[in-house]
Parts: structure tokens; C-alpha cells; sequence
């Protein structure tokens, strides 16, 4: 797959016509793999036009808004589903105000020839232009709502899926288990003093599940290891006000700073909770690891 990446503008024509899915694809869902797949269909390279950052940087005007899938994971997931072609354009204020007529007349400068897009798909300044615009311009090819165990597949339904630790769910919803790249970073060390020593991960603007402990699958140096993760503000050894990220990786005992690992959430296995003692949270956290076990060998 060849990555275009579209800045101010300054538009590079792709060497041949294509037919390219459209939309931000936040989680590259089944929904959305439904219509990737799609524009695979109709006779030409096919491609992914997306835009970075997430649109509601400007709109929402959120600076750091969380997201399910940041550029590089969304790229790696969309190249294994066989694209010639992910098209990234920058957005900004200038894409956010773009008249519609503009903005199809980027894609035709791209070499855009037919295009598939959600029901709802919405473009240009004030969401003026829809899939009539595209329609009327394009090759149109529209994807309708996807059903699945009957509810309608959505990034904001996976958002809240996620808000309640519902991990389980969401990956029912993705078609994998939700996951999350970092790097790993110091921390307090209070995990290994209770004897269970953690890689503290630097998740810059995931969008993180509800507080709490999570059965995990830890991928390092392309293999795959148990883990229980925390998501939360450690209230019982010392309250941070930034959330925490830290996993206890099984049967790993590296020196792992520095290093990115990616951690797959499997299922949840308790709230946040404020202990009364340190000996009161080694003890639950030696049943928080019996349990992602036996979770473990249940997934065998």
C-alpha cells in the first residue's frame, strides 16, 4: 500500500484512477471494513481517503481528542485488507471551511473516479454537500447501515462500549480486541514493591476504556504474552491526577523502558478500587491474576 499524505493542499495526483472509500474510519469497525472492501469491487486500484487529525480538533475544538485508532494503527489495519492506495489529508481550518464544490474538486485532482461512502456521510463547510453531491459526480457507490447482533455498528457506539469497560463487546464491534501502542515509561515502581512490577505506557490520546483491571494480550518484539492491566489514578498507594496506564506482563521480565509494546484488551475484570491497606490490594491483586488465568486458558 502507498501512503499519499495531502498538506495544505498541495495535492499529488495518484498514477492512475481509483475508487477510493471515504471518511475518518475511527476504529476501522465492521462497518467500516464493509466499505473498504467495497471500493475493491468496481475495476480500479482501490484507496482510503482519510483526514488527520481526527476532524474534531477543529470542530469540537478538542486539541488532544481521544481516538480508537491513531493514524499509524488505522494505516496498518487498512493495509492488510489488500488497499492500494490510503490517502491522508491534513485537516485543518482551511479543509473544515471548505466549500463542497472545492472539496470534490480535490478529490477529482487526486484522481478520484468513483467513490463509496456511508449513508450519512456529510462534507464541506457546514456539512453542505452529502452522497446526492457525490452522486451527481462520481461513480457512487453507498454503504448502508451495518446491523450486527441487532444493533447498529458505530464509532460512538464503541466509544460508549468502551466508557463502561465493556471490552468484550467493543471487540464483537471492531472484529478484533481493542488495543493500544505505546511506549513504555518510567513510573512510581509501586507495583513492584507489592510484587507485581508494571510497564507504565505512554498512551498520548487513546481513547482509554473505563477505570479499572483488564484481563490483556501484550505484544512485544512480535510475541505474544498474559497480562492484567490498570487503567485508573492509583487512589490507594498514591492518587495521580493523569490517568495511568500500566500492565503486569506473565512469565516477561525485561527491562522494557523506552520499548513500545501494544496491549490487547480482552475482557474487564474489576472497577477502581481505594484499599483500606497495601496488604488488602496485594491480596486482590493475586486474585485479579488468578482470574486473567483463567481467563487465559479459557481463550485457549
Amino acid at each position: 500500500m502507498k501512503t499519499i499524505f495531502i498538506k495544505d493542499m498541495n495535492v499529488q495526483q495518484l498514477p492512475e484512477e481509483v475508487c477510493a472509500a471515504i471518511g475518518n474510519f475511527d476504529g476501522v469497525h465492521l462497518g467500516h471494513q464493509k466499505l473498504i472492501e467495497e471500493c475493491k469491487r468496481h475495476g480500479l486500484k482501490s484507496a482510503v481517503l482519510t483526514f488527520n487529525p481526527h476532524p474534531s480538533v477543529f470542530i469540537k475544538k478538542i486539541p488532544n481528542y481521544p481516538v480508537i485508532t491513531p493514524i499509524d494503527k488505522k494505516a496498518e489495519i487498512i493495509e492488510s485488507m489488500g488497499i492500494d492506495y490510503l490517502i491522508v489529508i491534513e485537516f485543518n481550518d482551511k479543509v473544515m471551511n471548505m466549500p463542497k464544490e472545492e472539496f470534490m474538486n480535490l478529490m477529482r485532482k487526486i484522481g478520484i473516479k468513483s467513490c463509496v461512502c456511508g449513508y450519512d456521510f456529510t462534507f464541506g463547510i457546514y456539512a453542505e454537500g452529502n452522497i446526492k453531491d457525490l452522486d451527481e459526480n462520481f461513480e457512487f457507490y453507498e454503504i448502508k447501515k451495518f446491523i450486527y447482533e441487532n444493533v447498529r455498528v458505530s464509532t460512538t457506539y464503541i466509544r460508549e462500549l468502551l466508557s463502561m469497560g465493556n471490552v468484550s463487546e467493543a471487540k464483537k464491534m471492531l472484529g478484533r480486541p481493542f488495543s493500544i501502542r505505546g511506549m513504555v515509561v518510567h513510573g512510581n515502581q509501586n507495583g513492584r514493591k507489592l510484587g507485581f512490577p508494571t510497564a507504565n505506557i505512554e498512551y498520548k490520546n487513546y481513547f482509554l476504556p473505563e477505570n479499572g483491571v483488564y484481563y490483556v494480550k501484550v505484544l512485544y518484539d512480535n510475541k505474544e504474552y498474559d497480562g492484567m492491566c490498570n487503567i485508573g489514578h492509583n487512589p490507594t498507594v498514591k492518587f495521580q491526577e493523569d490517568l495511568r496506564l500500566e500492565v503486569n506482563i506473565f512469565d516477561l521480565d525485561l527491562d522494557l523502558y523506552g520499548k513500545n509494546i501494544e496491549i490487547f484488551f480482552i475482557d474487564r475484570i474489576r472497577g477502581e478500587v481505594k484499599f483500606q491497606s497495601l496488604d488488602e490490594l496485594k491480596t486482590q491483586l493475586k486474585n485479579d491474576k488468578d482470574k486473567c488465568i483463567s481467563k487465559s486458558l479459557e481463550n485457549k
